[in-house]
């Protein structure tokens, strides 16, 4: 089918949640493992689990089937959700893209941290400004794909993001009606470098919720691969920019009938 073997991978970011009170929770001394020190321990090779600001972020190993992708990001949802339990009954998981947190929840040093490295606009080849959110009490959840690919060099990755972005990212904000997360994080071909390819930063965790949700999305980035293998047209970069930052879901409506941006056996996700 392709030209080249890739491998997709993921490290989401999640919420917990008090399900008596209703409020996002910190994860912060309830889910172990560090950025410099994931926890493994219990966990099958590839996976690691940790804490970001104070959001339970996990990684999974790269993958070449939607049955495993599915299977390693429910593994790994179970895992977190069965933890915080033992701690508290009432915590639970929470898949969306951002919250408001109780000012008592980001007291910790940590809860005003934010991202270890840079990342980048593909547009503008430049680095993306540095998150405000330790003045305020919103904070984001991402849901970070790993393309990896032989021989990979720069230029290929920089036109595939490209590609990913308006077959991936243009769809996504028709179904993930977050308004709030862009002001932080994940604005429009959103990326960083990786020495298996690129790691492209732009959806939520609204995508991780379900099953349903995961599909679309591992059809979405195979048929991205797809198109990108086969130069097909896409919208122009400004556009695209326009589309995923200001949540413009009528044109993204129009661009997708438009250029045929989702996968024709791909199903609405619930």
């Amino acid at each position: 089918m392709f030209e080249r073997s890739y491998t997709i991978g993921s490290d989401p970011e999640l919420f917990l949640i008090n399900k008596k009170t209703k409020k996002v929770v910190s994860a912060i001394d309830k889910i172990p493992g560090y950025k410099e020190e994931p926890y493994t321990e219990g966990l099958p090779k590839g996976f690691g689990l940790q804490t970001d600001n104070i959001l339970a972020e996990f990684n999974i190993p790269p993958v070449q089937s939607e049955g495993d992708f599915v299977k390693h990001i429910e593994f790994m949802k179970n895992f977190i959700k069965d933890l915080a339990k033992s701690i508290n009954p009432n915590l639970d998981i929470l898949c969306q893209a951002s919250s408001k947190v109780p000012a008592k929840e980001l007291v910790h040093p940590q809860a005003k941290e934010f991202g270890c490295d840079p990342d980048f606009c593909v547009y503008t080849s430049g680095p993306n400004e540095v998150s405000s959110a330790a003045r305020t009490n919103l904070r984001s959840a991402g849901f970070h794909i790993h393309v990896g690919y032989p021989n990979n060099n720069i230029d290929t990755s920089l036109k595939m993001l490209l590609y990913i972005d308006a077959i991936v990212g243009i769809p996504s904000i028709i179904y993930d009606t977050d308004t709030e997360r862009r002001s932080l994080y994940g604005k429009a071909g959103c990326f960083r470098l990786q020495p298996y390819g690129f790691e492209y930063r732009t959806l939520s965790s609204f995508w991780i919720a379900n099953e349903s949700r995961l599909k679309f999305i591992w059809k979405q980035v195979i048929f991205d691969l797809y198109c990108f293998e086969h130069n097909t047209s896409i919208p122009e970069p400004a556009v695209v920019m326009e589309t995923i930052n200001t949540n413009n879901v009528e044109l993204a409506k129009e661009l997708i009938t438009r250029y045929s941006l989702i996968h024709p056996s791909n199903k609405t996700p619930e």
